[in-house]
């Protein structure tokens, strides 16, 4: 926001002209100039006065107001000036560029939203500068910058899971006649049916993707399949009547999955 009216005055320490000449016995208040233009304080403590080697005391020697200051009893003619000038110590400006380190961060001040949207790239991480248990945005982290040691999951690298590792269910009822669930939503798949459907072809299959589908039968109904899914014999399954079965897959190539039936859980 701007400021109303005059600005503070920051950082630098400012030497103030001489007033000495003016002094006569007589006068008590005088302007205040730096490099001959006026200098306005905005206290008398911003100001460190000598008269005649003797340091006056602000706010009892001396008051501020404005561009002039006024004594508190007039200077002696003859007598000796020097004033310095040391800004509003309360304003530190804008510091100059390259002088705030890691120090001068309090924990916690460099939140998410203060960091520019690709400012931070795969170059700026050190070499083995991420250690574990760490998220990231799509194509931020590249190989480099990972630790051996990392608990991290690669792609393109064979990996041994040291604990279990497992994923949400995906659960829907239904009562339409055709059902077309999505692979890509989860591996693992339950539908409570109440109505006889199709489970059709499914969309978004990986091939390598393996799983399960639970069916919840609700009643009497019964469940047609698409043709990408592939059974023993080539025979389906006829779905236990208010019962639970649960038909594991694998996603073998494109259109088709192998499933096995396990049947009347309960």
């Amino acid at each position: 926001m701007p400021y109303l009216g005059r600005s503070p005055q920051v950082g630098n320490y400012s030497k103030l002209d001489t007033i000495a000449p003016s002094f006569n016995t007589s006068l008590t208040t005088f302007n205040l100039t730096v490099a001959g233009a006026a200098f306005t304080a905005s206290q008398p403590e911003q100001l460190l006065i000598s008269v005649a080697g003797v340091l006056q005391e602000p706010g009892v020697a001396y008051s501020v107001s404005g561009s002039t200051i006024t004594f508190t009893s007039a200077p002696a003619t003859g007598a000796s000036f020097f004033g310095i000038a040391l800004g509003n110590t309360l304003d530190i400006g804008t510091p100059t560029d390259g002088t705030v380190t890691g120090a001068k961060l309090a924990s916690g001040a460099v939140t998410a939203g203060k960091i520019g949207s690709g400012a931070v790239q795969a170059g700026n991480i050190a070499t083995g500068g991420i250690s574990a248990n760490t998220n990231f945005a799509t194509g931020v982290v590249t190989g480099h910058a990972i630790a051996p040691s990392a608990n991290v999951a690669f792609a393109n690298r064979s990996q041994k899971f040291t604990e279990a590792q497992f994923g949400n269910t995906h659960i829907v009822s239904t009562g339409a006649a055709v059902l077309r669930p999505s692979m890509g939503d989860a591996n693992f798949l339950q539908f409570t049916i109440s109505g006889n459907i199709t489970l059709a072809n499914p969309t978004t299959q990986n091939v390598g993707q393996t799983g399960a589908i639970t069916i919840v039968n609700g009643g009497s109904h019964t469940v047609s399949f698409g043709s990408d899914f592939k059974f023993a014999t080539g025979t389906a399954p006829t779905i236990t009547a208010s019962g639970t079965d649960v038909l594991s897959y694998y996603i073998r190539s494109a259109n088709n999955i192998v499933v096995d039936a396990l049947q009347a859980i309960s």
